[in-house]
């Protein structure tokens, strides 16, 4: 039956259905971004907006006639198998291993020890997955330049997502109306609205809890960071980058935190590598330095700024481990790895289980077997950078996509579940899709330097946010 959510729903759809010329990657993702909402409701469960747009997407592009299916030009064959390969193992898992190891004990997705049998929630994770690796295949079947919009219009969800966070913020302290029962209109999650942390409100905004709305902010400063970084300066789009980490800083979370600090981390060793090489640093961004160095200082001498940023990694960093969300998460951790240990660590099958950590979940619920399957599937990724012809075009697609998969899979290591996220599946498939060839003749003039974009080019002649 429709929800609140139903009617608008619809209406964004038609909207970015013209917007986006009818790409249905762009349009998945960017409603992926209302992941508390439910466009119908089926048997008492919602329908999450992405599978709904996903449905009828598909079926759209079926009466109209699909085009002939051809893989992307230099595709990663052996990534795009191994990644088919984990699937059919985990929808294996999930159908047969809840029967193999039927009656052992673990800790169940509705939360709560019981015997293990197989019931609905191994079925619907199942659906997912199938439905993620259909994501994964049209996105390889399609081109560079459609995978490379199709991020682009999540980093638009990610600024959405900041809009509303900010009108939360708003509604908490001035009482704004906010339109909950449009945002959060799934009967199947558990929402945690914003509520005060140390005297500090922390926000979900469209998203179930705080922590996932920091998971899907953490990409989309993957994105837009190396975007800024790699390309001719543009305002609007550099003042996109602060935006979203000011949101992420709103969730107080601490997954959020520490793939903030990540992110800096691994994009400070690349662009120190990058401006060692070039021999000097860029004008635009020695400008985005300096005004970053004068108002932060700013901000530290004038304000309490110094007091609230101490009490924020304190209680959000260096005491995490006394609080209950903490003490749960390790719980769920430890339960997966008795589950695995009673399954002779061949898993108790896909979506058996609830946990808090990619590593647990794929040992607990698709053992060894799995876990080794996706991890070669990841290191697989990589392999065109290690080539020893490296003579592809800079990559506007494949090295940001790899990057921010890789920002994915480290929060998802944080605190994650099943990898049923559509961005991720998104990202997967630019990865695979690999760097862009050049033809021999084009060697000697190639740039072979495998770690940064270019500054002009792929990206540059795509819209900008």
């Amino acid at each position: 039956m429709p929800t609140a959510s139903t009617v608008p729903l619809i209406i964004l759809l038609m909207v970015l259905w013209r917007l986006s010329r009818g790409e249905l990657l762009s349009i998945v993702l960017f409603v992926s971004i209302f992941g508390a909402a439910s466009a119908i409701n089926v048997a008492g469960a919602g329908v999450a907006p992405w599978t709904f747009a996903m449905a009828i997407g598909i079926v759209v592009k079926a009466l109209r006639g699909f085009p002939r299916l051809r893989i992307i030009a230099g595709c990663n064959v052996a990534a795009v198998r191994l990644l088919l390969v984990f699937v059919c193992y985990a929808i294996w898992t999930g159908m047969v291993h809840p029967f193999l190891f039927h009656g052992i004990t673990v800790l169940s997705a509705h939360g709560g020890a019981q015997p293990l049998h197989w019931g609905t929630a191994n079925l619907f994770q199942i659906i997912y997955l199938i439905q993620l690796v259909t994501l994964y295949l049209i996105g390889i079947f399609s081109t560079r330049a459609t995978l490379q919009s199709a991020m682009k219009w999540y980093v638009r969800g990610c600024l959405v997502i900041s809009f509303f966070a900010f009108y939360q913020l708003a509604n908490a302290v001035l009482h704004i109306p906010y339109p909950s029962s449009l945002l959060y209109s799934n009967p199947v999650y558990v929402i945690y609205p914003a509520y005060k942390i140390n005297g500090m409100w922390r926000l979900n905004s469209t998203l179930t809890e705080a922590s996932s709305m920091a998971f899907y902010l953490s990409v989309g400063i993957a994105l837009q960071g190396w975007r800024v970084l790699t390309e001719p300066l543009r305002w609007c789009s550099s003042l996109v980058l602060p935006i979203l980490v000011v949101s992420l800083l709103l969730t107080q979370s601490t997954t959020g935190y520490l793939c903030l600090i990540f992110i800096l981390a691994v994009a400070g060793i690349l662009y120190g590598i990058y401006l060692l090489r070039r021999g000097r640093i860029p004008r635009a961004i020695f400008i985005w330095f300096v005004l970053f160095a004068i108002v932060g200082t700013v901000m530290f001498a004038t304000t309490s700024a110094p007091a609230v940023v101490q009490k924020e990694i304190k209680s959000v960093l260096l005491e995490k481990e006394n609080s209950a969300s903490y003490r749960e998460r390790t719980a769920a951790n430890v339960g997966a790895m008795q589950s695995a240990e009673q399954t002779y660590f061949l898993g108790a099958g896909w979506g058996s289980l609830r946990c808090s950590g990619i590593v647990y979940m794929l040992i607990g619920t698709v053992g060894i077997p799995g876990l080794l399957l996706f991890v070669t599937f990841l290191a697989s990724l990589f392999v065109p950078l290690l080539s020893k012809r490296q003579a592809f075009s800079r990559s506007w697609l494949y090295e940001p996509a790899l990057f921010a998969t890789v920002v994915c899979v480290f929060a998802m290591a944080l605190a994650g579940a099943e990898p049923v996220l559509p961005i991720l599946w998104v990202l997967f498939a630019a990865a695979s899709a690999g760097p862009q060839l050049l033809p021999d003749r084009s060697v000697k003039s190639a740039s072979t330097y495998p770690y940064l974009a270019a500054r002009s080019g792929g990206m540059a002649d795509i819209a900008h946010v």
